[in-house]
């Protein structure tokens, strides 16, 4: 996999526009939608052709007859709107993401009040984990986080030091959290899973370029039950999407979310976001995966979970915590 990754790059910086068209109409990937002088254009512009090919994973191809190798059903269009909706998704995720770090904090400030005075937890943190430190000097040049640094380096209050950390090193202070007075913040198994979603979108990586590809192991009881509780989706529809990797891991930041942020109005605003995204925007150009049955399937299933969360966010009266 790592060897094909590295052709296509190689063959980027070879190929000119002009042959990078030849090369994919080679590769069985037409220009009846989007016609080949506006395909160039937006290769060149937006210097998109490794996006682009990353989701022709999502197609099979042909084993046998004079084709065989060629992708099936495959326009260029395809892999453009694919490129945009992956995009607008991911910007979502990081929103999700900083409000999920956002209540993680709160959450652990509100357990820790009356337990200690702040600075307990940090001082034994670092002592376990010294290059925490090292990774919060190494930011006092930044003008937005210098002066707290200034001032509090190394005998920070907890308060502040969570505003320093990372979101990997805020998950484990939880879990440091957890040993030391017995109390979940939330489960270390899948924020990892939600680090490496808001990571990937962060840096710009496609998420949903390998639909296919499978989990290991078996889902978490938690989060079948999750979505079994939704009542929304059949087990036969529940099984078979949370095998799939991106899948499960989207429907884990879900869970996530929908455990750790506490604002209802939070809440409806980015089950909105999600909704408009989904139930409007995947849908513009619909026909373009009317052939593609992975992308279909799994659009149906996580379309009803969040429409099921979206209304139950309306229809539930909840007390907002300040």
């Amino acid at each position: 996999n790592r060897k094909r990754k590295r052709g296509w790059k190689i063959l980027k910086e070879m190929l000119s526009t002009d042959e990078l068209i030849i090369h994919m109409k080679n590769k069985g990937i037409k220009f009846n939608v989007v016609d080949e002088e506006s395909a160039k254009e937006f290769i060149t512009n937006n210097n998109y052709y490794m996006k682009l090919a990353a989701y022709r994973t999502n197609y099979e191809k042909r084993i046998s007859g004079d084709d065989v190798g060629k992708y099936i059903n495959l326009e260029f269009a395809y892999l453009q709107e694919l490129s945009t909706l992956d995009m607008r998704l991911r910007y979502i995720i990081i929103d999700m993401c900083l409000d999920i770090e956002h209540y993680i904090k709160v959450t652990l400030l509100e357990k820790l009040e009356g337990k200690e005075d702040g600075y307990q937890l940090v001082r034994k943190f670092v002592t376990k984990n010294g290059s925490v430190l090292k990774k919060i000097y190494g930011h006092k040049s930044s003008d937005y986080c210098n002066s707290l640094i200034d001032k509090y380096y190394p005998y920070f209050p907890v308060w502040v030091f969570v505003e320093l950390i990372s979101f990997g090193d805020l998950t484990y202070l939880c879990e440091f959290y957890k040993e030391l007075y017995g109390e979940e913040i939330i489960d270390n198994k899948f924020m990892n899973l939600v680090r490496d979603l808001r990571n990937a979108s962060a840096h710009s990586n496609c998420l949903i370029n390998k639909l296919h590809k499978t989990i290991q192991g078996v889902p978490d009881k938690r989060i079948l039950d999750f979505v079994k509780q939704l009542h929304c989706v059949g087990k036969g529809s529940i099984t078979n999407n949370l095998h799939k990797s991106f899948m499960y891991n989207f429907v884990v930041l879900l869970y996530v979310y929908d455990q750790i942020v506490i604002s209802s109005g939070v809440k409806k605003n980015r089950y909105s976001e999600l909704c408009n995204l989904i139930d409007d925007r995947m849908i513009r150009n619909k026909s373009y995966f009317s052939k593609n049955d992975i992308i279909k399937t799994q659009y149906n299933f996580i379309r009803k979970i969040v429409d099921n969360m979206k209304e139950n966010a309306y229809n539930i009266n909840t007390i907002e915590k300040p």
